[in-house]
């Protein structure tokens, strides 16, 4: 009869002890289908906290230098400086109207050879030349053009272009910077006075000056040989 019961009890615990384990598996299942998956972090006090998901990439700000966060929002490009003003307009060119100061002007006389014959026709050359550095005008007529035939010294009148020239006639003209101007005329080796007297004497033998004039501007004497 003991025995009996033993076995009876043995069963007993074997079927409880099935159906408590039944029971376990299947709360174990029935919690799966109620939880949203979601993994659970044990916190400090023991309780379940649930983890929030990583921020999304595009909402994180930009780290700046030095580790700190910057804004999303670009900044403005920068603003263009101005531009440097246009440069002056050149000057107008000098008016070549304009009349040639005597500073300008230089004048010279030249010979055609440096010593002649009595008898022959010295040439003389008067040389105007505008040594400024801009165009002007100049009057050049024949009366203001002169040359002379001086003692050595330069002390006696000897000869004059103009001393027979009667004609007057409007000479102003535009020289250009630089430009060389000549006049020749051929001495016939005699002597002359103003009013152009018809009495005349040959030049002699000997050495003599030669002198270019433009109004009151007057050259370097040249000397001139007559043998």
């Amino acid at each position: 009869m003991n025995e009996q019961a033993s076995i009876y009890w043995r069963r007993r615990m074997v079927a409880i002890s099935g159906v408590v384990i039944a029971l376990v598996i299947v709360g174990w299942a029935a919690g799966g289908f109620f939880t949203d998956g979601s993994p659970s972090v044990q916190g400090a006090s023991g309780g379940i906290r649930e983890t929030q998901p990583p921020s999304s990439p595009s909402t994180m700000p930009a780290a700046g230098p030095g580790g700190s966060s910057s804004s999303s929002s670009t900044s403005p490009p920068p603003s263009p400086s101005p531009s440097a003003p246009p440069p002056p307009p050149p000057p107008p060119p000098p008016d070549p109207n304009q009349p040639c100061p005597d500073q300008a002007i230089q004048v010279g006389v030249e010979l055609g050879a440096p010593q002649y014959k009595v008898g022959q026709r010295p040439v003389l050359r008067l040389i105007v030349v505008n040594a400024g550095q801009v165009p002007c005008t100049r009057d050049l007529s024949r009366q203001l053009r002169e040359i002379l035939v001086m003692s050595q010294d330069g002390q006696t009148r000897l000869w004059s272009s103009n001393d027979c020239y009667h004609y007057n006639e409007p000479g102003a003209q535009i020289v250009q910077a630089g430009e060389r101007l000549g006049y020749e005329i051929k001495w016939a080796g005699r002597t002359s006075a103003p009013g152009c007297p018809s009495k005349r004497s040959v030049v002699p033998a000997g050495t003599y000056s030669v002198v270019g004039k433009l109004g009151a501007l007057s050259s370097q004497p040249v000397p001139i040989v007559l043998t």
